[in-house]
């Protein structure tokens, strides 16, 4: 059976020398710090070579110090075995401990020599060992060494190695950790015990580090309630966060693209002014100049109008005269034609013959009454006297009649000339009228010509040609635009790119030489960190060195040793133990020495020629103090590096920085204004169609207008037409008003006259008829007197009948004879000249329309030119008021600090065709939309930011002041969303966390993955319990594993649970997928919120240990007390009980693993350290010791004084002698 035999010490630990038996139960006593721990220490550190879990206090030297202070410091582990024993050395090499093996058992004098002092040099010790017994090369690896021990020698450079094994078995690890958890533990509860089961298990620790989760967790909630805003829907189905995202960077985009358009009218107002400014002075001389023409044309037109008004005057009258004559005539001809004045002419002219022919009948009549002379004579006489009394009184009363005749001609001339005047008068007022009306008719007719030419200009003209050529251009140059936006874009985002790789190159470059920089600093702070241990080092060790020993035992020794000595190795080694060995004068006794030290000063030199180069501890501190200001200096100024190296990294980014700001706000200014070219496109087209319908609807109205006006014209002209034909009705019906009542006045003075007269012909007749009777008497009696005296009487009737004939005949031409003149006259006058007349009437009539015609062509083209003019004019002139509205408008804007802040003008122009007018209204009415969408973008920006905290996942500043911070942030959120972010942090928080619940898993898995092994463990226990009680006081030690009440490990149980149910999903889970997936998402992300709680509930807690997967119990029967099952042993019974108890526990735990290791290899002896084991109830202390022995396990215990001294194999007195050094004394040996 193999087993640790004994532990030899050699100048180890203040153990100058000692060998303490290990093959049975041992037990150390001594007073406190005499180094009882110390010596169970080195036992344990054969067992598990682990200088951590040795329980040495960090306040204490380390393993390697304390226990190899020195070169010549040795432990030696004698271990028996069937065959023999054989020695494992631990020594220090290279400034840590590490073994050798050697197959032979231990003999002193391989280590001391025949002085008693230790080998400081293995090749010493090598040749003291002799060549014939096997040694090892040095094992440096403590895992190797335990390997060796323990047997896991599967690996072939193991195997020369396997003879050296106390047991056979690769699963060997619980073993050590079982004997190091029991040494190092002093309390026994469920959580020692379930620690010592679970440390046995495994060569590391496994245990979940809570910090670390509570550190990726911590921002969990946040994360995911931010990230989750952006897919969360409302119950309208839209994504709420988004659409208010869209609002912003809408506005936004809307605000920067008004901000261009603000600037850009800034610009074109620049090109409107200036050019307005240039085109006045030409304007106001273009508005003399058509003012001038104007003037020209209305004096042409008013001297057209003066002429025309003269010529038509003249010609009106003179149609007028001939019209009165012609219609004289025609009046006359009407006269003559009723008084058959053709009959009255044929009477008239056969007057001398009719003369002619009553001469003849007077003659034949007188020759008939030749004969009868006296008779005739005497009735001729009678006769001639009653012819000559009817003469006088015909010719009285014809001249009465002729008188009453004249007067009713000169009444008739009267009444002809007033007749004649009233219509000259009326004629007169009716041409007036006429040509009054002629002009309106003229000028309507000049209208209607107009119109029929504005209406065909109509066709051809277009009022709105400027707009849509402007908005033919308009469209032209988005299309340019576009390409331009687009070209631009490219061409940001190319120098966007550019200035990132050249901040990429220079931030490396710049790290590169500050990291050259750093070089030669990080040398000088390493050497002098080095310089600094050295020195530290020293003082260290000052304590108790030569140099101390020297300054207390050998005054001036700095004069002569000091100076010929290494200061590292001789003067600051405390393991030299100096003696004085004679007279300080006596170099010979000096280095004659009778003891084991050799003397330092043996031989004669000239010390004054050599420098002191040690120094002293206070030369060390002095200079250790330089050194740390030098190194403090060295951090300061590699810290004043780094700072400057910071700084000038922010600088540089800051400059980069402000031009990739700046070249992102040109490029959302360009991606706004691009977003808006659609829009703009659309409302261009839309525009032109306006236009279009506006211009055909211009030209309806225009049509319709004209055709109204037309109408108008036509009506007005058809009225004026008509009232022409009144004014001639009326003149017609005037002058034959006129002309009746003249015809009433002469019929009147003619019906007078003609009674007149008929009474005078009536007295004439019946003068006549009483001549005529007389004259018959007469005759009567004459023929009757002739035919008494014989004359043929007939023929005298017959003579006297046709002479009566002829002399009424020549009385009717008598009568007419003056009308006849007239007639004569009237046909010279009027009848003959009546052709000329009318011709001279026609030719005048058609020169007036001539005139009238040539007037209106005239008017016509003058009215043409002065509409054409005064259409210019108005253009002119609106267009001039227009410009200087525009400058008195651009005077005011520009003098309005609202519209022109300080700073916010520009420089540059930019062409338009867009007047100052138009532009300042277009620039107000911007100004004031860009104040709405500046508040409009703000309230959008505050109601999206309102959405998240101060601390959101995605750094939005929540609470922007200043307008560069509202733009910084839509800037951020535009290229957010552009470049779909949200996708990546769904993508990065959903593998983030998706990993986190993956990790939790196999973490959890990792700690209950031992739960089989746990659960067997215990049962060994209990069954070991069982099987090898002892008779005691203990009647039965049971344990038994339940399920965690932990809620932060039931919780984490769950997640695992749950992440198993689900692993074949979950190397693609989202946390943030809506559709099929969403109750699994749900039940993660619920699972991630309350372990992120859990954390927060327990913010001390830093991890989850295997012992937290389950819960252990105890029961302890002791006589007739029952503990039942409890967490913890407290009160079972006395103090000693509970030792007894925990010793026994602590007993089964290690024979559970040991027994499980000796299956192959057969069974092997073990040590078990424990302290408080003497306060045991002797009676109990023989039963622990054959309980532990029964299993093959030895106990190793401590005590301050002996108890059962009979019990243990061994014990062992430890003190301390006069040097501090502990004396390890056997007192009891049993056999």
């Amino acid at each position: 059976m193999r087993y640790l035999n004994k532990i030899i010490f050699l100048n180890s630990a203040h153990i100058p020398y000692a060998e303490v038996k290990l093959d049975g139960n041992v037990h150390f006593i001594g007073t406190q710090g005499v180094g009882k721990s110390t010596l169970l220490r080195a036992i344990l550190f054969f067992y598990n070579a682990d200088k951590l879990r040795l329980g040495i206090p960090k306040e204490k030297k380390s393993f390697d110090a304390f226990y190899f202070p020195y070169s010549n410091s040795y432990i030696v582990y004698e271990v028996m075995r069937e065959n023999g024993a054989y020695c494992v050395l631990a020594l220090k090499n290279q400034g840590r401990v590490m073994f050798r093996f050697i197959d032979a058992p231990f003999s002193s004098k391989w280590f001391v020599d025949e002085h008693h002092a230790v080998y400081s040099d293995w090749s010493k010790v090598r040749e003291q060992i002799g060549k014939k017994l096997s040694v090892s090369s040095l094992v440096s690896s403590y895992e190797m060494y335990r390997d060796i021990i323990f047997g896991n020698n599967r690996r072939q450079e193991l195997l020369p190695y396997r003879k050296y094994a106390i047991v056979e078995s690769a699963k060997y690890q619980n073993i050590p950790r079982t004997i190091q958890n029991v040494f190092l533990n002093t309390k026994l509860d469920a959580d020692f015990i379930k620690n010592t089961i679970i440390r046995s298990m495994s060569d590391e620790d496994a245990f979940i580090d809570l910090n670390f989760y509570r550190e990726q967790i911590k921002e969990f909630e946040q994360e995911y309630t931010d990230v989750s805003l952006w897919s969360k829907k409302n119950k309208n189905g839209e994504v709420v966060v988004r659409r208010m995202a869209d609002k912003v960077m809408d506005t936004y985009r809307t605000l920067l693209n008004n901000r261009r358009l603000i600037r850009e009218g800034r610009k074109e107002l620049n090109y409107a002014e200036r050019i307005a400014q240039e085109l006045l002075p030409q304007y106001r001389l273009d508005i003399q100049e058509s003012e001038g023409e104007r003037n020209r044309i209305l004096r042409l037109k008013s001297e057209e109008q003066e002429k025309y008004g003269k010529e038509r005057d003249k010609l009106t009258k003179e149609i007028g005269v001939l019209d009165a004559q012609l219609k004289k005539t025609a009046a006359k001809r009407k006269h003559y034609e009723e008084i058959h004045i053709e009959d009255v002419l044929r009477k008239v002219e056969q007057e001398p013959t009719i003369e002619e022919e009553r001469k003849r009948q007077e003659a034949m009549k007188a020759e008939l009454e030749k004969s009868y002379q006296n008779v005739v004579d005497k009735y001729k006489a009678q006769l001639d006297l009653l012819e000559m009394d009817l003469r006088a009184f015909e010719n009285n009363q014809s001249t009465q009649v002729n008188d009453r005749k004249a007067t009713l001609m000169n009444k008739k001339e009267s009444f002809m000339q007033e007749l004649r005047k009233a219509e000259t008068e009326f004629r007169a007022v009716i041409a007036e009228k006429m040509v009054a009306l002629d002009e309106v008719i003229d000028q309507l007719s000049n209208d209607e010509t107009n119109l029929r030419v504005q209406k065909a200009k109509v066709a051809h003209e277009n009022p709105l040609a400027k707009e849509m050529e402007a908005n033919e251009q308009e469209h032209a140059g988005l299309l340019s635009r576009k390409t331009q936006l687009e070209a631009e874009m490219k061409e940001q985002e190319m120098r966007l790119e550019t200035l990132r790789q050249e901040a990429e190159k220079e931030l490396e470059i710049a790290e590169l030489k500050y990291q050259a920089s750093l070089d030669e600093p990080k040398k000088q702070k390493a050497d002098l960190i080095a310089e600094i241990e050295k020195i530290q080092n020293l003082l260290d060790k000052s304590k108790g060195s030569f140099s101390e020993w020297l300054d207390q035992n050998k005054k001036g020794w700095q004069e002569n040793i000091g100076k010929v000595v290494d200061e590292e190795t001789i003067l600051y080694n405390n393991v030299l133990n100096p003696q004085l060995v004679g007279s300080e004068s006596s170099e010979e006794e000096l280095s004659a020495g009778t003891s084991q030290t050799t003397s330092l000063y043996g031989v004669a030199i000239n010390l004054a020629a050599i420098e002191r180069k040690f120094r002293t501890p206070e030369e060390l501190k002095t200079v250790l103090a330089e050194k740390e200001e030098t190194r403090l200096s060295l951090v300061r100024q590699m810290n004043e590096m780094q700072n400057q190296h910071e700084e000038a990294n922010k600088s540089l980014k800051g400059k980069y920085q402000t031009q990739i700001r700046k070249i992102n706000e040109t490029l959302h200014t360009l991606k706004a204004e691009l977003m808006q070219m659609p829009q703009l496109e659309k409302k261009v087209k839309t525009k032109a169609l306006e236009l279009q319908n506006q211009l055909e609807n211009w030209r309806k109205q225009q049509l319709a207008e004209l055709d109204d006006k037309h109408n108008a014209i036509v009506a007005d002209k058809v009225k004026r037409e008509e009232a022409k034909r009144q004014l001639e009705t009326e003149l017609q019906r005037k002058l034959k008003s006129l002309q009746t009542e003249y015809n009433r006045q002469v019929k009147a003075e003619t019906e007078a006259f003609e009674s007149f007269a008929s009474d005078v012909e009536a007295q004439i007749e019946g003068k006549k008829k009483q001549v005529e009777t007389r004259k018959q008497e007469l005759l009567k009696a004459q023929h009757d007197e002739l035919q008494g005296k014989g004359m043929d009487t007939k023929a005298l009737d017959a003579y006297n009948k046709r002479i009566a004939e002829l002399d009424a005949e020549l009385h009717f031409i008598r009568q007419h004879r003056d009308e006849v003149a007239v007639y004569r006259n009237d046909k010279i006058e009027l009848f003959d000249t009546e052709p000329m007349v009318k011709q001279d009437r026609k030719n005048k009539s058609e020169a007036l329309a001539m005139l009238e015609d040539k007037f209106r062509q005239r008017s016509e083209r003058l009215g043409l030119q002065l509409q054409g003019v005064q259409e210019k004019l108005a253009k002119q002139q609106s267009e001039l008021r227009k410009m200087e509205t525009g400058l008195d408008a651009v005077k005011a804007f520009r003098s309005n600090d609202t519209f022109c802040p300080i700073g916010s003008n520009e420089v540059e122009e930019k062409t338009t065709t867009k007047d100052c007018l138009s532009i300042v209204e277009e620039l107000k009415s911007q100004i004031f939309a860009d104040r709405n969408a500046l508040d409009n973008f703000k309230k959008q920006s505050q109601q999206f930011l309102s959405m998240f905290s101060p601390h959101n996942t995605f750094h939005f500043n929540v609470s922007p002041v200043t307008e560069e911070e509202f733009f910084d942030f839509a800037s951020n959120l535009c290229e957010f969303v552009e470049n779909d972010k949200i996708s990546e942090y769904q993508k990065r928080i959903s593998g983030r966390y998706t990993d986190i619940i993956l990790r939790i898993s196999k973490e959890v898995g990792d700690l209950t993955r031992r739960e089989g092994d746990i659960g067997k463990t215990i049962n060994d226990i209990n069954h070991d319990f069982e099987e090898r009680n002892f008779a005691g006081v203990i009647r039965e030690i049971a344990l038994r594993p339940l399920k965690t009440n932990d809620q932060l490990m039931l919780l984490l149980l769950r997640i695992k649970d749950f992440t198993e149910e689900n692993q074949f999903n979950m190397g693609e889970m989202d946390l943030f997928a809506t559709e099929s997936r969403q109750d699994v998402n749900d039940k993660a992300v619920k699972y991630l919120l309350a372990f992120m709680k859990g954390l927060l509930d327990e913010p001390n807690r830093k991890q989850l240990l295997v012992s937290d997967t389950f819960k252990l119990e105890f029961r302890i029967k002791e006589n007739d007390n029952d503990t039942g099952w409890v967490e913890k042993i407290a009160n079972v019974g006395s103090d000693g009980t509970d030792i007894l108890v925990k010793a026994m526990v602590n007993i089964m735990l290690i024979n559970v693993f040991k027994e499980k290791a000796s299956k192959k290899s057969g069974d092997f002896k073990i040590h078990c350290m424990m302290d408080e084991i003497g306060k045991l109830h002797p009676n109990n202390v023989k039963g622990i010791l054959d309980f532990a022995n029964r299993r093959n396990i030895l106990l190793v215990n401590s005590s301050p004084t002996t108890y059962n001294v009979e019990d243990y194999k061994y014990t062992y007195l430890l003190s301390k002698d006069g040097r501090a050094n502990t004396k390890v004394t056997q007192l009891i040996k049993r056999l």
